[in-house]
C-alpha cells in the first residue's frame, strides 16, 4: 500500500463548524464501547496515560452534559461465551501469522470474561463514566461494530425524538466511526468530540477516522467547542422564551 500524508483541511473544517448549530431538544450524547476491557490498563494494551486521559475527558464531558439535561446513551458490546467461540475470518488469518494488526500489541487479558453474567454492563463500563441515574443503557450489541444491528437503538432514538448525536467512545476508526456512518445513512447528524474518542488500533487510524468523519459523514469538535455549541442552543431557547 502507498504511504500518504494527510491533507490539512482544518481551515475548511473550522468554517464548516462555525456554521453548525444545534437544536437542543433534538440532541443526545452517545457513549460507545468504553469498556474496562477496551481501555483499563489491567485489561488493555491501550497506551497510557493516553487511555486514562480519554476516560477523564469523557467522564467530565458526560457530567457536564447531564447537568445541561441532555440524554446520555451508552452502547456496549456484550457476547455470551458461546457467541465468542466464533472467530471472524480476518482474525483467523492474522492468528496464523503470529502477528497483530495493532501497534499496541495484544490485550493483557481475554476481551470477554466467561464468568460474567448476561447483561453485565455495570461490571464492564469504566466506572468514571457512570451510568448516571437517568442514562440509557443498550448492551445488546453482539457483533463488533454496529450500534444499530441487533440492538433497540433506533427505537430509543424515535422515542427520544432526537436526530443529532454528540459522540464519544472507543474505537474512533471502528465502532464510533461506524456509528457516524450509519447515522448519516439514516439522515442523522453526528458530532464527534475529538478529546473523548480514541483507538486501540493506533493513533494513525484514530486521526484518519477523525478526518473521514469531518470530511464526509459528520462533524468533529473539541470538548470546548462542543460545550460552546450546546450553550448556544440553550441561549437560543432562552431567547425564544423571552420573546413569548
Amino acid at each position: 500500500m502507498e504511504s500518504v500524508k494527510m491533507i490539512d483541511r482544518n481551515t475548511v473544517f473550522n468554517q464548516i463548524n462555525d456554521e453548525l448549530s444545534l437544536d437542543f431538544a433534538k440532541t443526545a450524547v452517545i457513549q460507545i464501547d468504553m469498556h474496562k476491557r477496551q481501555i483499563d490498563p489491567e485489561w488493555s494494551a491501550f497506551p497510557q496515560p493516553v487511555g486514562q486521559k480519554k476516560v477523564e475527558n469523557t467522564a467530565r464531558f458526560l457530567k457536564v452534559c447531564r447537568n445541561y439535561g441532555l440524554p446520555i446513551i451508552h452502547v456496549m458490546v456484550y457476547k455470551r461465551p458461546v457467541e465468542e467461540v466464533y472467530i471472524p475470518p480476518k482474525r483467523e488469518v492474522v492468528a496464523k501469522t503470529g502477528m497483530v494488526s495493532t501497534p499496541y500489541g495484544l490485550p493483557k487479558k481475554s476481551p470477554y470474561d466467561p464468568g460474567a453474567k448476561e447483561g453485565y454492563f455495570q461490571w464492564d463500563i469504566m466506572p468514571e463514566l457512570g451510568p448516571g441515574i437517568d442514562d440509557y443503557i443498550i448492551n445488546t450489541k453482539r457483533q463488533g461494530t454496529s450500534s444499530y444491528f441487533s440492538t433497540d437503538l433506533e427505537y430509543l432514538i424515535d422515542s427520544l425524538g432526537v436526530d443529532t448525536f454528540i459522540c464519544v467512545g472507543i474505537n474512533t476508526n471502528n465502532c464510533v466511526g461506524t456509528f457516524a456512518i450509519q447515522a448519516a445513512e439514516r439522515g442523522l447528524n453526528t458530532l464527534m468530540v475529538s478529546d473523548c474518542v480514541g483507538s486501540t488500533h493506533g493513533n494513525d487510524l484514530h486521526q484518519f477516522a477523525l478526518q473521514n468523519i469531518a470530511r464526509t459523514f459528520g462533524f468533529v469538535l473539541t470538548e470546548q467547542e462542543a460545550y460552546q455549541k450546546i450553550e448556544e442552543a440553550i441561549d437560543e431557547i432562552t431567547q425564544q422564551m423571552a420573546v413569548k
